[in-house]
């Protein structure tokens, strides 16, 4: 069996669940999910539940050495040392740097544990139809949603994401990938978009849409988007993905909305490295 452990917000869970859905897969193993996590958590709400995901099963109980190497002491000194694989019969995978793990494609073990982020569709691309297929609600949407739908398929919708929230807290921190964009990244992204894009039309979600109001409130043609539904991240990311092109943000959350996007259209997306050194898809421009 491959157990994932599943941590972090919504964009992190799928690049998770896609990366053990895979390794099940090719494995021909069943895929089961380590959410412990969450119940200590404040900041992130656990989401696969309230996806079509093709997995029934929550991990009971870890193996005894599992329970040991997942401690945040022992972990953290692992990823110190840049231990990736140990383990006899059953390995557990650890990923220590922002860089494809070789091992994630070799590996062929009774019980895996995979921990880690695994943000890169190189671990997951050969599935990613049957990914698609998955990350849609399990539930059905609500008046708000289906009006703001109408409006984004009448237009030539340009989805904006802008990630504020913790990184705004966080600056300056050890962590050289929660930076936070300025309005002179939207605004290069909004040039480009006029110049290759006739009469588009701009969609804006954020997790801070008055800053982005302040900043952005008297563009023209943009509608600033903030759900009250019953689970809005989704709902939201769903949106995004029924734009014709999108301007991501430093963020996996966009990043998804991005990547299952319905249309072929342009994605814009930072220069400035903020996850795997694989992460951006060739295809993806970089601004």
């Amino acid at each position: 069996m491959v157990i994932m452990r599943i941590k972090g917000g919504l964009g992190n869970q799928l690049f998770q669940y896609a990366a053990g859905y895979s390794l099940a897969k090719r494995l021909g193993q069943e895929l089961l999910i380590d959410s412990s996590f969450y119940p200590t958590q404040a900041l992130r709400g656990y989401k696969l539940p309230f996806l079509a995901i093709d997995y029934t099963t929550q991990v009971e109980q870890l193996p005894i050495n599992f329970r040991i190497e997942k401690n945040k002491y022992i972990n953290k000194l692992f990823r110190i040392l840049d231990v990736r694989k140990f383990g006899i019969n059953n390995q557990y995978l650890l990923e220590t740097r922002s860089e494809i793990m070789q091992d994630f494609f070799t590996i062929n073990k009774p019980t895996i544990y995979l921990d880690g982020y695994y943000q890169s569709e190189k671990y997951f691309i050969d599935y990613r139809e049957e990914l698609l297929a998955q990350f849609v609600p399990n539930y059905s949407f609500e008046p708000e949603y289906i009006e703001a739908k109408k409006h984004i398929c009448e237009t030539n919708a340009i989805a904006v994401h802008v990630r504020r929230g913790d990184f705004v807290e966080t600056q300056g921190n050890s962590n050289p990938n929660r930076y936070v964009l300025d309005d002179g990244y939207y605004k290069k992204c909004i040039q480009y978009i006029q110049t290759h894009i006739e009469k588009p039309y701009y969609m804006w979600f954020s997790d801070d849409i008055e800053w982005v109001k302040k900043n952005f409130g008297d563009a023209k043609d943009s509608r600033f988007i903030s759900l009250n539904t019953t689970h809005p991240d989704i709902d939201e990311m769903m949106l995004m993905t029924e734009c014709k092109h999108i301007i991501t943000a430093n963020s996996t959350f966009s990043w998804w909305a991005a990547w299952m996007k319905k249309h072929d259209g342009i994605i814009l997306c930072p220069q400035k490295r903020y996850g795997n050194i694989e992460m951006i898809p060739s295809s993806w421009i970089k601004m």
